[in-house]
């Protein structure tokens, strides 16, 4: 594709160029350096489209006048573009013109002129520069794409001067502000709108441009907020929501995992009580086992020590009764001490009292 600016004949060069008209040629290169780092959009330089044009004085004349004509009425010349574009090669172009608008701004009424106090005007000399794109299929000869973009210069104390002895560093400055906001937002409509959508899903270099991009400083473009706020938004909503989906993808995929592990451990720990219960039957069967062999081999001395152990336990702890007395004869026991009240030892028994 081409990116034809509205003084690629006509080269109109001034000390302060990038405050007026020329301004169309330098944003036309900032957006055909980001079209370049792409993959399927390829552009010519500036330099190169306006070599090949000069190279033939036919084709020429048809830019001059397609250039003229889109400056002053901002209509597209189609036939004159599809030649400019055969001789290129192209199928595509875009056409930037930028102009200069002083009396929109030093003519608009202020707070000073509402309060009509003489000599209370301030004086704050500015130029509103206005940007107009469109992106055209010269195959079709239909417009794709177009928009039109402000910036407002201003500086304070009279320090513009339309023709300077040096260049206005100051105002290249805030034109370099403007074609930030301006080239990408540019770039990003026309890959859009050139590539087919499966061809752009394939792309590497997908132009992106949001309000971080958006420089507000001095420009009054404010509407943008409002119309590309939304484009914006569902932007960032989709990354949030793609974000969400794969928080909810790995969150559900951690509950798979854990519920299999968890799984396989009830598995394991059923499996090891099974184990356990066949260890135990084995175990009290080999002790019935052991116990029945333990009977069948039993010695001679174990029947001896099981009678002992029955005498112990069957002992009779009852005393005997009491032997006949009568078959003893009695002893006569005499007495070692004298009795001292009779003065002789008695070994006579008294006499037994009758209780009748």
């Amino acid at each position: 594709m081409l990116v034809i600016p509205d003084n690629i004949v006509t080269e109109n060069l001034a000390i302060d160029s990038y405050i007026f008209n020329t301004t169309a040629e330098f944003f036309a290169g900032e957006i055909a350096n980001i079209l370049n780092q792409t993959d399927y959009i390829k552009v010519p330089t500036i330099s190169e489209e306006r070599t090949l044009l000069k190279s033939n004085p036919y084709t020429m004349v048809s830019a001059k006048n397609l250039t003229n004509r889109f400056r002053n009425t901002y209509t597209v010349d189609y036939t004159a573009l599809k030649k400019i574009t055969d001789k290129s090669q192209a199928r595509y172009a875009l056409l930037i013109t930028s102009a200069v608008d002083s009396e929109n701004y030093i003519l608009r009424r202020t707070f000073w002129d509402f309060l009509n106090i003489p000599g209370a005007t301030v004086v704050d000399p500015a130029y509103k520069i206005s940007t107009y794109a469109v992106l055209v299929d010269t195959k079709n000869n239909t417009t794709l794409w177009s928009n039109t973009f402000y910036k407002t210069i201003s500086v304070v104390e009279n320090r513009i001067i339309t023709r300077g002895p040096s260049p206005q560093t100051e105002q290249l400055q805030k034109i370099r502000d403007y074609s930030r906001m301006i080239c990408p937002e540019i770039a990003q409509n026309v890959q859009l709108k050139v590539l087919p959508p499966e061809t752009f899903a394939k792309e590497n270099n997908q132009i992106y441009y949001d309000m971080g991009n958006f420089d507000n400083v001095f420009t009054k473009k404010y509407r943008r907020w409002h119309k590309e706020g939304g484009k914006d938004y569902a932007v960032a909503k989709s990354r949030v929501n793609a974000k969400i989906t794969d928080t909810k993808e790995k969150l559900n995929e951690t509950k798979e995992n854990t519920k299999s592990k968890w799984q396989q451990y009830k598995e394991e720990r059923a499996k090891q009580k099974e184990e356990k219960a066949l260890q135990k039957q084995q175990e009290a069967e080999a002790k019935k086992l052991e116990s029945k062999l333990e009977v069948k081999a039993e010695p001679a001395n174990s029947t001896i020590q099981n009678v002992q152990e029955d005498r112990i336990h069957n002992i009779n702890f009852k005393k005997s009764p009491l032997e006949d007395q009568s078959l003893y004869e009695p002893i006569d026991i005499q007495k070692t001490k004298k009795n001292n009240l009779y003065g002789e030892f008695d070994s006579s028994r008294p006499p037994l009292r009758d209780y009748n």
